[in-house]
């Protein structure tokens, strides 16, 4: 069968170049007699192809007979309509109508032309993988039908047919359009499936999650630098993740079960979007324009999306990596018996650990910190304070290195406990239990944290080594904090005061937090036996606030605003570097309250991710600012006009005491000369 594979390809290039013309064909037709001359051309390649499967699976002259006879019906059944058409024209005197697009002016209107290309596509690699002996004719259809699709011989041809379709249509979109169909045909080349090797599987994985990751970065950046989104595109976009959190969800069911039905269903499901995407050009140019930043459930449901295909993307690369059998046998499942009740609870422990195995892994946050580093980086580059341009840079450092490399990859998982600051990064059950074994690492973390929130305030966890900082403070996350002001519960939450919201949420959370360090130490010691599900209470603690409650938190931006792990004080740890922070040296300072006086707009109240609004008042009656909530992300210092508000921390009270001229943050380009006038 050596000497059938190259002329099967060479019969597949030209199907591929031939489906492609057509389909551009399609997009331009100017009357329903064009169309039906489309729908027949694809109909004939359809017959073809579906009479060589039949051919195949039954070989035989009863098979020949068949598959002539399936060929020959469905050709008459698609020339039908070009021949009602050619009547209709010839009885009556007028032209027909020529209209431009036509099947771009309709909503799914070119549906037909989209289900014949697939078929095609499906087709032509269910018969070539039949002639080539890569499926068994006496395996179940549905079975070789899901191989099938799964092969190379569908899914090459169709990443080159999408390929060669988005050149023709290039002149069609404006460029952001037609770079994500790029983006889509090169992931479509990276299928794991494709072919059976584990090398091919390896490199597709981590090259196709990372050329996934860069359409995502993309997408960010259009995002943000497009605050009015054109509306087409944007359910694009939507219905583009949601088939790709089906991908990385049929991946990952692939990669443990050797079973490709759902990651086929999502193959075919972005052809579907795709093809109906291209054949629209005149739907996406007469669309109406849309803010997304005033549209807090549209936003919602885009982080939903993004964060589900980003979620099985991190565990396909966990898989790729550890192993399916390693990485999974880290889950530990509560059996599902009892009653009613017994066995809810056991599936709610089972939904928060199966969610925080992957989203408290090694190459989740590798993928994530790419991901959202990109946008930092993105950001570097728009900030005037060289502080804040430093203290980024170091928040990105700090994220691949305090938080990935050393805990994940460099430090053993058993010695993590006992080393200061980076074993126990988060504070209690980070990676081990209340034990007076692990009590150095434990005590030790909080006395560095706490003298380094002493000293430059809390912005050193809160805006430098936690991950959820890098996550924040990207280009496109950080303009989400305009939905502080814009929503309901946001407005709630501005301010430095503490509200109702954070004192319920920070009660709760400290009561959880001081019953489950008790549980953990009483257990380690043997005087009670309390876990929660054979797990350390104080461990499982972290792992739902910080590996599941964060994400949720996280996606509710559009709802209560950015930030919301300081704002609803739902983060214990942010929390007590908070409060020693507030009884410390940081704060922010003004030069001259005059001119915050004066100043028409308070633009550094407006540029707080964290919504404090109430910034001015106090710059205005004291001089200077300190909230407990105060992180010192820094755009504050960023947007003022004048480039009046600087950091304090204990270097400027050392400059002071040691009478050293004072050191104040500079703003290049914003002179003093351009404030107010009185």
């Amino acid at each position: 069968m050596g000497y059938l594979e190259p002329i099967l390809w060479a019969i597949a290039a030209v199907m591929v170049y031939v489906t492609a013309r057509i389909i551009k064909y399609a997009g331009r037709v100017k009357n329903e007699l064009e169309h039906s001359l489309s729908v027949f051309l694809l109909a004939m390649m359809a017959s073809m192809f579906g009479g060589a499967t039949v051919y195949f699976l039954y070989r035989g002259p009863e098979s020949l007979v068949a598959a002539v006879a399936v060929s020959s019906a469905v050709m008459v059944g698609a020339f039908i309509p070009v021949l009602n058409t050619l009547v209709k024209l010839s009885s009556t005197q007028s032209p027909p109508p020529q209209l431009q697009g036509l099947l771009s002016r309709r909503v799914g209107g070119g549906l037909l032309i989209v289900l014949l290309a697939i078929m095609n596509e499906v087709l032509m690699g269910w018969a070539f993988a039949l002639a080539s002996a890569q499926l068994n004719p006496s395996t179940g259809v549905v079975a070789q039908l899901d191989q099938a699709v799964a092969s190379y011989w569908f899914v090459f041809p169709m990443a080159a047919e999408m390929a060669l379709s988005s050149y023709y249509f290039r002149r069609d979109f404006e460029r952001s359009v037609y770079i994500v169909f790029v983006f889509q045909a090169a992931i479509m080349v990276l299928t794991p499936t494709a072919i059976a090797n584990t090398r091919w599987e390896e490199v597709s994985v981590y090259v196709g999650g990372s050329m996934m990751t860069a359409m995502f970065i993309y997408v960010f950046d259009y995002l943000y630098k497009h605050r009015r989104l054109n509306s087409v595109f944007g359910e694009y976009i939507f219905r583009l993740l949601v088939v790709y959190t089906l991908m990385m969800g049929g991946l990952f069911l692939w990669m443990v079960t050797r079973q490709p039905a759902l990651f086929d269903v999502s193959i075919v499901g972005e052809m579907l979007i795709y093809f109906d995407g291209v054949l629209s050009p005149l739907r996406y140019a007469e669309s109406k324009q849309r803010s997304w930043l005033l549209e807090p459930s549209w936003t919602f449901r885009m982080l939903v999306a993004i964060f589900a295909a980003e979620f099985f993307m991190g565990g396909v690369f966990d898989l790729e990596y550890y192993g399916a059998h390693t990485f999974l046998s880290a889950l530990t499942l509560a059996p599902l018996m009892g009653n009613p009740l017994n066995v809810a609870g056991a599936a709610a422990y089972n939904f928060v650990e199966a969610f925080s195995l992957i989203t408290g892994s090694a190459w989740y946050l590798v993928m994530m910190g790419a991901e959202m580093g990109s946008l930092v980086v993105f950001r570097i580059r728009e900030v005037k304070v060289r502080e804040t341009r430093i203290r980024l840079t170091l928040m990105l450092l700090a994220y691949f290195a305090y938080a990935v490399l050393l805990p994940y990859f460099v430090i053993p998982s058993r010695k993590l406990p006992n080393i200061p600051f980076v074993g126990q990064a988060m504070g209690i059950g980070t990676v081990s239990p209340v034990a007076p074994a692990f009590a150095f690492g434990i005590v030790t973390t909080y006395l560095i944290y706490g003298a380094l929130s002493l000293l430059f305030g809390a912005r050193v966890l809160c805006s430098g080594t936690c991950t959820a900082a890098t996550m924040y403070q990207g280009t496109f996350y950080d303009a989400m904090k305009s939905f502080n002001r814009t929503t309901k519960t946001g407005r709630k939450l501005l301010g430095s005061r503490i509200t109702k919201t954070y004192k319920a949420t920070s009660t709760l959370v400290w009561i959880s937090l001081v019953v489950a360090a008790t549980a953990s130490y009483l257990n380690s010691v043997g005087v009670v036996h309390i876990t929660v599900y054979g797990q350390d209470a104080a461990q499982f603690l972290y792992s739902f606030y910080f590996n599941f409650l964060w994400y949720i938190v996280f996606m509710l931006i559009p709802f209560i605003g950015t930030y919301g792990c300081v704002t609803t004080g739902m983060c214990h740890w942010g929390m007590t570097n908070q409060w020693i922070s507030r009884l410390g040296f940081f704060r922010l300072k003004v030069r001259d309250r005059e001119l915050c006086v004066k100043c028409p707009t308070k633009d550094c109240s407006r540029a707080c991710p964290v919504g404090l609004t109430d910034m001015p008042g106090q710059f205005i009656a004291k001089g200077e600012f300190r909230a407990s909530k105060c992180i010192g992300v820094g755009d504050c210092v960023e947007s003022c006009p004048y480039g009046n508000i600087y950091f304090y921390d204990v270097r400027n009270w050392l400059r002071e005491k040691l009478g050293i001229k004072p050191r104040t943050t500079t703003i290049h380009m914003i002179q003093l000369k351009d404030s107010p006038k009185g």
